[in-house]
């Protein structure tokens, strides 16, 4: 299998079959558990009552990009503490336990919750570091955002509906045909250069496929200048709590279009450093 397709299908096809599913399609007992979680002190780390316009979005026919409030969700998640991994087992959790018949439907349902805790305890720090890059040479912008209004001339406008489309088009092997001037960027080797630290067994096959794509200085470990570390360094305490923001949060708003999409996001980065240039 080529990179390509490895890139897009580890974490595309989960994460954007949940960005198509309609608010209906959510049980009621992973809705309440999803609530649970965004409603919580303790998650606020995650800032996830930032994405409740993607998720009115994606019960509306709005042809309006995403990218500004991925830009606000990332921007006040990266000023936040980060979770601590008492939080993170906490929401993988109440995951596992609230929406085993979602998990089911994407064939998870012999997933287990201790295993999925460790993986995502391990991940979390590499990820938040990645969507927490800002480029200097533009007024701090997240590069994530800069990426995403960057492809926009080429994939389209990112919509809900439309990243559904172009997940689709992804997995079948229709690449949208983006120069590499927009995905070999300072900002994309930046977050090349932190997860192959973090992750070097997993990407050690396939620093010569990025070499080729996007040139030997991209994979030569340097850091860019123009980059920098928005993050906050401190994490967030552990105490269990919880806050009226949770009355936001109703069981009657679907939360599949929320996690689809920032997944979506992330993703759409991740694959634009190796395959779309």
């Amino acid at each position: 299998m080529s990179f390509r397709k490895i890139a897009v299908a580890a974490a595309l096809v989960a994460g954007l079959q949940m960005a198509g599913s309609s608010a209906q399609s959510i049980s009621t007992q992973c809705q309440a558990a999803l609530a649970t979680i965004v409603g919580s002190s303790d998650a606020s780390c995650l800032n996830a009552q930032a994405l409740v316009g993607l998720v009115v979005a994606s019960t509306s026919s709005s042809n309006t990009s995403i990218v500004p409030t991925i830009d606000s969700w990332l921007t006040g998640m990266c000023s936040r503490p980060a979770c601590s991994n008492s939080t993170l087992a906490t929401v993988v959790s109440s995951i596992t336990s609230g929406c085993t018949t979602e998990l089911s439907a994407l064939g998870l349902s012999n997933v287990d919750s201790s295993e999925l805790t460790t993986l995502v305890q391990t991940a979390y720090p590499t990820v938040r570091q990645v969507a927490c890059l800002g480029d200097t040479s533009n007024n701090n912008t997240l590069c994530l955002t800069e990426t995403l209004n960057n492809l926009e001339p080429y994939t389209g406008t990112l919509t809900v509906a439309n990243i559904e489309s172009l997940s689709s088009q992804i997995i079948a092997g229709t690449i949208p045909n983006v120069p590499s001037n927009v995905t070999c960027t300072d900002c994309t080797k930046a977050a090349f250069n932190i997860v192959q630290t973090e992750f070097d067994d997993l990407f050690s096959g396939f620093t010569s496929d990025v070499s080729t794509t996007c040139g030997a200085s991209f994979v030569d470990g340097t850091e860019p200048s123009t980059v920098t570390q928005l993050a906050t360094d401190s994490t967030a305490s552990a105490a269990a709590s919880s806050n009226a923001a949770s009355g936001m949060f109703s069981a009657q708003i679907g939360f599949a279009p929320l996690a689809g999409v920032a997944v979506s996001a992330l993703l759409t980065v991740t694959s634009a450093f190796f395959v779309l240039a």
